[in-house]
């Protein structure tokens, strides 16, 4: 009697004895009465474990989300980056990127952020109250030591073309929940609230170790909470990005690119988002 076919798809061999890439991912709480949910941890929690390797994408992904939302509090942030990194990170394997992902109320499209700054989030208090006053930044990231804006070491302009033909390819797909090819840009700084604030602080956590490479990322999501079409959206654009960041990672390297910023907004404007500060 033949025997049945097995309903498990086989993974596929990895080209050239691809090694699995970890990628660690965090949301963020609520922060405003408006914001019950926050659409940036809504998607993070729903994120797979595993995206597996394929013939077009032979790197397989393990995705570890941190594992409760983080609190839009500055002290929290401090406290937790030295630990939720290498090599302080408890994480095994140890994560090669990191991708934080923050709700940007005030916008209708996604992006990914090119950098942030050590200074500026004085002005809105966060759930508990406090602020981070630039005498605070000045204590925490001194200018002998730290530039006052540091930027991601992925090259955006690439991610950002991969992460396109990712959504257009999932578009394709019969089963997708993407209808339509989501508004995907880059943004040249994540703003002066606790996404910024974040992002800087990942950022120079890894620019203490070794200046030229920073393998962390931010994707700013608009609010998605009123529907679970949205959200699964919101989940597949995710997906679409990590994707994307590994694979550019592969291709040409993790390098310093904040020299490539200016060159991005003169050549396409349109992949360039305007800032604002409703952002957590």
């Amino acid at each position: 009697m033949p025997r049945a076919a097995s309903s498990t798809a086989r993974q596929p061999p990895t080209a050239q004895g691809e090694k699995p890439v970890t990628v660690l991912v965090t949301g963020f709480g609520p922060f405003l009465e408006r914001f019950p949910r926050n659409s940036s941890w809504e998607i993070a929690s729903t994120l797979p474990a595993l995206i597996p390797a394929t013939s077009t994408n032979p790197t397989p992904i393990h995705i570890h989300v941190y594992h409760e939302p983080i609190r839009v509090a500055y002290n929290t942030v401090v406290d937790l980056v030295p630990h939720l990194l290498p090599p302080g990170s408890q994480m095994h394997p140890k994560p090669d990127i990191i991708l934080h992902i923050g709700l940007a109320a005030g916008r209708t499209y996604f992006t990914l952020e090119q950098g942030s700054h050590a200074r500026g989030y004085g002005r809105i208090p966060d759930v508990d109250g406090e602020r981070f006053s630039d005498e605070d930044g000045d204590a925490k990231f001194p200018n002998e030591i730290f530039p006052s804006v540091l930027h991601t070491s992925f090259d955006t302009a690439d991610a950002l073309a991969r992460w396109r033909e990712n959504l257009e390819q999932s578009n394709q797909d019969a089963d997708s929940v993407v209808e339509g090819i989501p508004d995907v840009r880059i943004s040249p700084d994540a703003g002066n609230f606790m996404c910024g604030f974040i992002y800087y602080n990942s950022l120079a956590h890894y620019f203490q170790k070794r200046e030229d490479e920073r393998p962390v990322a931010f994707l700013h999501v608009p609010d998605l909470s009123s529907s679970k079409a949205k959200l699964d959206t919101g989940r597949e654009v995710t997906i679409a990005l990590i994707k994307a960041l590994v694979e550019s990672r592969r291709e040409v390297g993790v390098v310093d690119g904040s020299a490539e910023v200016g060159k991005e907004k003169r050549q396409d404007k349109g992949v360039v988002a305007g800032m604002d500060v409703n952002f957590a």
